[in-house]
């Protein structure tokens, strides 16, 4: 579950992968660019736009 916090911050959606090959296989499928975060859970990993990882980045969270 994503924290309510989060949900502000990001303006987009959050795909949520809890494993990282997986998430890069996703990122290599979309259309438009894509950036991985670490997640709030160990072994967790969020694919969002690079304007909302920035965003998250800021909140002190980790791109991968």
């Amino acid at each position: 579950m994503i924290h309510p916090n989060v949900k502000a911050i990001v303006k987009a959606h959050i795909t949520v992968f809890h494993n990282l090959a997986l998430a890069r296989n996703y990122i290599d499928h979309c259309v438009k660019l894509h950036c991985i975060v670490l997640g709030e859970l160990v072994g967790e990993y969020w694919v969002v736009t690079p304007a909302d990882a920035s965003c998250l980045e800021r909140a002190g969270f980790d791109r991968c």
